[in-house]
């Protein structure tokens, strides 16, 4: 039953030809994978990889925070193309990622089980998905502080800890709240957002990637960055990270403030992109390319976050913003599904993934031009949503 209801649902989705492609792709791609999951007996969780190179680097199922893509690019795949494989794949690679929602030591628990099982559940509405769902819910409240208004994002001796990329975690605590009526993680969710409204940016909609604050009695100690160029720099996958986030809790909450701070961090991303017609981002929106640093790496992650996050705040907008945040859209996407950043216009390139050029950060220090598991989800989430359209 759950596969008729799946296929019936998105069916629709063969009549888009940049769906097709990049989807086809993504299946071919990701069965590669699949097959080294299965080789492994379950450990492999590719994170990031050299396209020269054959093999990922990779966690297991509980150990870092990206290992929630992998299997999130197969519900995606399943979208696609609803099949008896496609589920059985998106299902195997989902479960060892279980017992990551038991984990209070982390934010990570809402990017690892939204990205796999809030997919599954969001698609199946199996109830066993849900139970996952809440107790990472409930595990990542245990890291709220009333004091500072936020979940920590890091540990740390010194300091509360708050990064920019917590605001997608928040979906977590959302959807077990709408899920289950559950008022408390409502009110947790609602109130980091709001914090984070607050305090991550600065008055030109641009967002600082860390925020320390005192525990003992809230206030901010000091703003500034772990991933990006500088303290005062724009790094820009946090920057897609807030557009995405604030998209997120408007989603959940209706308050008009989030959506306008959504809106107001993609129009800086607009504004500050390379040109009109180069729409994939440097890693850093303020980072030098001169004479001394003649090179900067591009960060095709941020791109498809972004994507991705515009075509939902574009169902939320007047109709002349929807217009041009969906043209973005399509623009970005485009340029993403191109020769110039997929693996298959190099031929030297041997990686069983799908986008190069992305950025850890901060450069050079980091891994760069590489592939990303966030960059490929987010790349196929974005399509699949553009296909719904």
């Amino acid at each position: 039953m759950a596969i008729r209801l799946v296929f019936s649902s998105f069916l629709f989705l063969c009549a888009n030809v940049l769906a097709i492609d990049v989807m086809r792709y993504a299946s071919v791609q990701y069965s590669i994978l699949y097959y080294e999951f299965v080789d492994s007996e379950g450990k492999f969780y590719p994170s990031y990889g050299n396209p020269l190179e054959l093999e990922w680097k990779s966690t297991t199922a509980t150990s870092g925070w990206t290992s929630g893509f992998f299997p999130g690019v197969f519900w995606n795949i399943l979208q696609y193309n609803a099949t008896q494989e496609s589920l059985k794949r998106a299902i195997a690679v989902t479960t060892p990622t279980a017992p990551f929602a038991n984990a209070t030591g982390t934010h990570d628990v809402g990017f690892v089980i939204m990205s796999g099982f809030g997919n599954a559940y969001r698609l199946l509405k199996l109830p066993e998905y849900l139970d996952v769902v809440v107790t990472g819910a409930h595990s990542l409240a245990t890291r709220y502080s009333p004091i500072v208004r936020c979940t920590r994002s890091w540990n740390s001796a010194q300091g509360f800890l708050v990064i920019i990329d917590n605001m997608m975690n928040l979906e977590l605590l959302f959807e077990a709240s709408n899920q289950t009526k559950d008022q408390t993680l409502y009110n947790i969710a609602w109130q980091h957002a709001n914090r984070t409204m607050h305090e991550h940016f600065r008055d030109d909609n641009s967002t600082y990637h860390v925020v320390e604050y005192d525990e003992k009695d809230g206030s901010v100690i000091r703003k500034y960055t772990a991933q990006g160029y500088a303290d005062w720099s724009t790094w820009a996958r946090g920057q897609s990270w807030s557009v995405h986030g604030f998209t997120i809790a408007y989603r959940y909450t209706k308050y008009q403030p989030f959506l306008d701070k959504a809106i107001g961090a993609a129009n800086y991303v607009l504004t500050h992109l390379p040109s009109s017609t180069d729409l994939i981002p440097y890693w850093d929106y303020d980072a030098p390319r001169n004479s001394t640093l003649p090179y900067q790496p591009r960060d095709t992650s941020a791109a498809a976050i972004f994507a991705s996050a515009l075509v939902e705040l574009s169902g939320y907008v007047t109709p002349d913003l929807r217009d041009r945040f969906l043209t973005a859209a399509k623009g970005i996407v485009d340029q993403l599904s191109s020769p110039k950043y997929m693996i298959y216009g190099d031929k030297q390139y041997k990686l069983p993934a799908l986008l190069v050029n992305g950025t850890i950060g901060p450069y050079p220090k980091n891994p760069y031009d590489v592939s990303l598991s966030y960059g490929d989800y987010y790349l196929t989430q974005a399509v699949i949503r553009l296909a719904k359209l």
